[in-house]
């Protein structure tokens, strides 16, 4: 008996909910589905723009590593011709002096011999 008029009570609550429907107007109802349509749409478009920014942004990454790279190599580079230049300039110092020393030396020996020639 318990069941029956629970049954009763269930189909009766089941079809009032059916005459009622779901509560929201049909009008309200159509323009969130198509409100919900368009965002879906920008969403799809906002993440192919996203996906198309990151793979910008991962290649001028890359190139920024490979300038990197490139100038860390051009510096080293730098620095090994300098440390060329700086030993050059001091062998052109050190064959300058000698090069005045002889120079010297030879005008002492031209002046010996001019004064001891009678």
């Amino acid at each position: 008996m318990k069941f029956t008029k629970f049954f009763l009570l269930f189909v009766a609550a089941v079809s009032l909910v059916s005459l009622a429907g779901c509560g929201v107007p049909k009008d309200k109802y159509e323009s969130l589905q198509n409100e919900k349509i368009a965002l879906e749409e920008q969403v799809t478009v906002l993440k192919a723009s996203k996906d198309a920014l990151k793979k910008e942004y991962d290649n001028l990454l890359k190139d920024k590593m490979d300038l990197a790279t490139k100038m860390e190599t051009v510096t080293n580079e730098k620095t090994a011709l300098k440390g060329e230049y700086d030993k050059i300039l001091d062998e052109k110092i050190t064959l300058k002096a000698s090069y005045d020393k002889l120079l010297s030396e030879n005008k002492d020996m031209q002046d010996t011999l001019k004064s001891t020639k009678p």
